[in-house]
């Protein structure tokens, strides 16, 4: 990102020119970013045979997938509809992994393709397999009671979490798989999401490369994926060297010596700094002294902020300058006394992006106006993945930035979307 002439440029695109041409709100991804972070991951464990993958949840757009699938990632899929999605964005099956989540036959049916690797989640889960008689490779997920994350609510591993088989519990599960005629292909642990430092990490993998012993028909070893990103100014870049480092030393030796392959399967990584949310600044007022800018998006279009507490920040794509820029992404963010607050249009107190641990702060930007773009930055993962039309809104398009050109990737929705799937009876006489 940088700003010519007072205006944001994404991808060397005008911010002001793609709401011209798509409207506003409108997601904005740069598919030089999403190359760079895909080429980090793939130099920085190249130390290691990896089969890089990329978690789909974190935003399942086609395209995006496509881009990605060009790479030569694989995709870790956690729904029927992710798989189906992987599938037509053209990543082969035998890349595929289908991460169970209390699933139900119907999800284990809907795959259709005996070559995607079902990653078992629990042991009513191996009893479901078994019984729906499906032919696909099994792996299993081990909580390796080691769990972090960026909020309580995305921690997947340690104690009291609802995923992952315990290690208690792993001799069981692969002596039913095996007397019901299965091998056991794949381990897995996947620790949470938003992780800051290796040492978690570290940890996970250290576990599972020592449960990898007692499973003789392994094909490879999945050490998941949660690798944070920078979100706040000031905030470090994740180790990722020393990530591969360490992942090279734990795991190097097993998996030459047994002829495994690696996956790491990062979402956030990959996509979270390659997305904007761009917003039109709809309303100005000053309540008890503070400043409050209202616009036209909302915790239905970005809901991190109002689900997790987490920040984004912000800038004004209208008015600024790179030395600006600069320092907005080295500065404290906060201002009590010059700030401003921003909130969406959804009918909700808590629809507001500037808080912190629950409290609302102004947050510091330029003289903003009715009228100004605002850039919701890192919003490329888990932010169209997680929206919704709450208060009947319609969901914002979405747009790739390529070599100076904007493609849209998913169209605007109209009113006549949200009657798609509806009934309308006749009225009662």
């Amino acid at each position: 990102m940088n700003y010519e002439r007072g205006s944001l440029h994404i991808g060397g695109v005008p911010a002001h020119r793609l709401i011209e041409q798509f409207g506003s709100p409108l997601y904005v991804y740069d598919a030089a970013v999403i190359r760079r972070q895909l080429e980090n991951l793939r130099s920085a464990f190249s130390g290691i045979p990896m089969q890089p993958f990329y978690a789909a949840k974190a935003n399942s757009n086609l395209a995006i997938l496509r881009l990605i699938a060009a790479e030569g990632f694989g995709c870790d899929a956690v729904s029927p509809g992710e798989v189906w999605l992987a599938r037509h964005a053209g990543f082969p099956s035998e890349r595929i992994w289908f991460t169970c989540s209390n699933v139900s036959d119907g999800d284990l049916i809907a795959l259709r393709d005996p070559e995607i690797v079902i990653n078992v989640n629990s042991m009513s889960e191996i009893d479901r397999v078994i019984q729906v008689g499906i032919p696909n490779p099994v792996a299993i997920r081990v909580n390796p009671e080691v769990g972090a994350g960026h909020h309580k609510d995305v921690v997947t591993g340690g104690f009291g979490v609802k995923f992952g088989i315990d290690v208690a519990q792993l001799e069981d599960a692969r002596m039913i798989l095996e007397d019901a005629g299965l091998r056991v292909v794949g381990l897995h642990a996947h620790i949470g999401s938003g992780i800051a430092e290796v040492t978690p990490l570290a940890q996970s993998a250290a576990r599972l490369v020592e449960l990898a012993d007692g499973f003789p028909d392994l094909r490879w070893l999945n050490f998941g994926g949660g690798i944070g990103i920078p979100y706040r100014p000031g905030d470090l870049e994740f180790p990722l060297e020393e990530y591969g480092v360490q992942m090279t030393a734990i795991a190097g030796p097993l998996l030459r010596e047994r002829g495994l392959t690696a996956i790491l399967e990062p979402g956030r990584y990959v996509m979270a700094p390659a997305g904007l949310l761009l917003a039109t600044v709809t309303s100005r007022k000053i309540s008890a002294g503070t400043v409050w800018l209202g616009c036209d998006t909302g915790f239905n279009h970005l809901a991190r902020p109002s689900r997790y507490g987490s920040y984004h920040h912000i800038l004004n794509a209208t008015r600024g300058d790179d030395r600006w820029l600069r320092e907005q992404m080295l500065a404290p963010p906060y201002d009590d006394e010059s700030g401003a607050i921003v909130a969406g249009n959804i009918c909700e107190s808590g629809d507001v992006f500037t808080k912190e641990e629950g409290e609302l702060r102004p947050r510091r930007l330029p003289e903003t106006r009715v009228g100004d773009l605002l850039a919701f930055c890192d919003a490329g993962a888990y932010g169209f993945s997680m929206a919704s039309h709450y208060n009947t809104r319609m969901l914002p398009p979405e747009v790739m930035i390529e070599s100076g050109q904007a493609t849209l990737i998913r169209r605007r929705q109209t009113m006549t979307d949200l009657l798609l799937g509806q009934e309308d009876p006749a009225p009662a006489r």
